[in-house]
């Protein structure tokens, strides 16, 4: 071809491709100690999750929605001081006058020892019932709560909060009842203390929340409450007498607490959409 012999001589280890020559492959630089496939996972957002820790979007447990809710319970209960205001004063004041009522006399007072106590804690509910949700209907944020965490976590909850109230409810009373009765309750009072209370803080979450999502329902509560409260009033104050057979009581209150415990929990999520 015409201009052919004028180009200058081809440079050494340089062919044109079709020549049967190989083109070397380039090599991959690899820095000593990175895994290739690792970083071909990234999070959201480009970035790789750290070892050890857990993508962001994860689901979280059931165990810290409980607890995240309690947490909040209890910075509620802080901030407004609903117990000491309301319910401890109210059952304080329930129990002296209750032996102002009946007397100096011995046999009277311990009669009436019991009853007084389990009175006081049922009468506690109202107040407590009042405060479940309180807060947040004051602050706008149910829908929030009721979006970020699922109904049994936030009956187990707004449940550990309500059952830490009325255990101090009946701690105070019962202390008072000592002092003031000068009665010494029977040992097996102390398991009756904790089922009982634990079955009267299932009936207030529940009923709390069903009354406080319905603004006619509110002059309700006493209505629900205080008759749904009466078999843990009955056996927690025979058990919490001294010379009565504690065995019948106790199967009551076991099968009182199991029942209605089993029912709020049910009945819950429905409560959750009023």
């Amino acid at each position: 071809m015409p201009g052919r012999t004028h180009r200058g001589p081809r440079r050494a280890g340089r062919r044109p491709p079709g020549d049967g020559a190989r083109v070397p492959a380039l090599r991959r630089y690899r820095r000593p100690g990175r895994n290739p496939s690792a970083s071909r996972v990234a999070a959201p957002g480009g970035r790789s999750p750290a070892p050890g820790r857990r993508p962001v979007g994860g689901g979280v447990t059931l165990s810290a929605q409980v607890l995240a809710v309690l947490r909040r319970e209890a910075a509620v209960e802080r901030a407004g001081r609903e117990l000491l205001t309301t319910a401890l004063p109210l059952a304080a004041a329930f129990v002296v006058l209750a032996g102002l009522a009946f007397g100096p006399e011995p046999q009277a007072l311990e009669r009436t020892a019991g009853g007084t106590v389990w009175l006081a804690v049922l009468v506690a509910t109202l107040p407590v019932a009042r405060a479940v949700l309180s807060a947040e209907l004051t602050e706008d944020t149910w829908d929030v709560l009721r979006a970020l965490t699922g109904p049994g976590a936030l009956f187990a909850g707004k449940l550990l909060g309500v059952w830490a109230a009325l255990l101090t409810v009946w701690a105070l009373t019962s202390g008072l009842v000592v002092v003031l009765f000068d009665v010494r309750p029977p040992l097996v009072a102390v398991g009756a203390g904790v089922l009982g209370t634990l079955a009267l803080a299932s009936l207030t979450t529940a009923v709390g929340v069903l009354v406080a999502t319905g603004s006619r329902r509110r002059g309700l509560l006493p209505a629900l409450v205080l008759p749904a409260g009466l078999p843990a009033l009955l056996a927690g104050a025979q058990l919490s007498t001294p010379g009565v057979v504690a065995l019948p009581w106790a199967v009551l209150l076991v099968a009182y607490a199991a029942v209605l415990l089993a029912a709020c929990w049910t009945v819950f999520p429905a409560l959750l959409e009023e």
